[in-house]
């Protein structure tokens, strides 16, 4: 090949794409539209109405209507307090049967009629009835005295469940008795004192027999109260379970070998006595101030609630923090003979030590 024929040599051209031409052809017949979907409404199913609170209304109305009028004694409220547990009968019969037709609500009505009908029966004639009378019997205060010598006894356990009426414990002076008291008590007053090996084992509660309690007038809630003191001579291993009265625990002069103190709503003074020995709390809602003796060394282990902890100038935080779970002790604590150990599970009540 000359020189001529590679310079003038004619490129190879590249193949075009084809240019897409328009399709004139007719276009596909579309699909018809589809008719709107039809929705059908079902209405919701109401819900019957219950017969049960109606029924009970009317039926507590009628009966508080006849005790105003004063055809049904108030005491009578007693047998209603007692069967109320059939109320809970009636509602499960109309939750049960009462709401899924019109027969099971006609079923439901008379059986919960029938209820209502046998309880107002009952309160007019329960005092006709031998075995339906002591049912509405008023709760009467009763007053009680009690007591147990101390003869050759070398030891006691004592547990006595305090009330709602102030309570007053405190040490005998020069009697030869183990116990002695004066309780007012509604229901029935349990005293029991058994003796086996020159121990006794003491018990004083109250059995509420559940009837309403007449109102006390103003001189009358004066002079109720449980006073009962304890003998020095022996040692005691005491348990105190106080309710929602006030308790004032004077324990200074008696001896004892360990203290149980569970207390409820009603404020606490407690005296503590000298000696060697251990003091369990399990306090409440109620106020709890403690007199310590001054020449008594202590340490307090406390699992601290929601009520305020005072364990005043004597004490010392060896463990813990100010203001949560600790252990408190006096500054002789450990090389002392005679030490009063305090565990305490507080509740929502104070507790201040004097």
């Amino acid at each position: 090949m000359s020189d001529y024929d590679e310079i003038f040599e004619p490129e190879e051209m590249e193949a075009e794409e084809p240019v897409p031409q328009p399709d004139f052809s007719p276009a596909p017949p579309s699909r018809p539209p589809r008719p709107p979907r039809r929705t059908t409404y079902t209405p919701r199913r109401r819900q019957r109405p219950s017969v049960f609170w109606p029924i009970m209304l009317i039926g507590i109305g009628i009966i508080l209507l006849l005790s105003q009028l004063g055809y049904v004694p108030w005491e009578s409220w007693g047998i209603i307090w007692r069967l109320w547990p059939l109320l809970l009968v009636a509602l499960g019969i109309d939750l049960m049967i009462g709401r899924r037709s019109v027969a099971g609500a006609i079923v439901s009505a008379i059986v919960i009629l029938l209820f209502v009908g046998s309880i107002v029966a009952l309160v007019f004639f329960a005092q006709a009835v031998p075995r339906l009378a002591d049912w509405v019997q008023p709760a009467e205060m009763s007053l009680a005295h009690i007591e147990h010598p101390l003869e050759d006894l070398e030891q006691a356990s004592v547990y006595i469940d305090w009330t709602s009426v102030p309570a007053f414990l405190s040490a005998l002076d020069d009697s030869a008795n183990l116990i002695e008291g004066e309780i007012s008590y509604l229901g029935e007053l349990v005293f029991e004192v058994n003796e086996a090996n020159g121990r006794a084992d003491v018990r004083v509660d109250q059995v509420y027999n559940g009837n309403i309690p007449v109102p006390w007038s103003s001189s009358e809630r004066s002079s109720r109260r449980w006073d009962v003191q304890l003998t020095p001579s022996i040692p005691i291993d005491l348990t105190l379970d106080s309710g929602s009265g006030s308790c004032d625990f004077d324990l200074s002069e008696l001896q004892l070998e360990r203290l149980f103190l569970d207390s409820g709503s009603g404020s606490v003074d407690l005296a503590l006595p000298e000696g060697d020995y251990s003091v369990t709390m399990d306090t409440g809602s109620g106020s709890v101030s403690i007199d310590l003796p001054e020449d008594v060394e202590a340490a307090i282990v406390l699992d601290s609630g929601s009520g305020s902890f005072n364990p005043g100038s004597r004490f010392t935080l060896v463990d813990g923090e100010w203001d949560d779970d600790g252990v408190w002790e006096t500054d002789g604590f450990d090389s002392a003979e005679l030490t009063i150990t305090f565990t305490i599970d507080q509740g929502s009540g104070s507790i201040t030590i004097r």
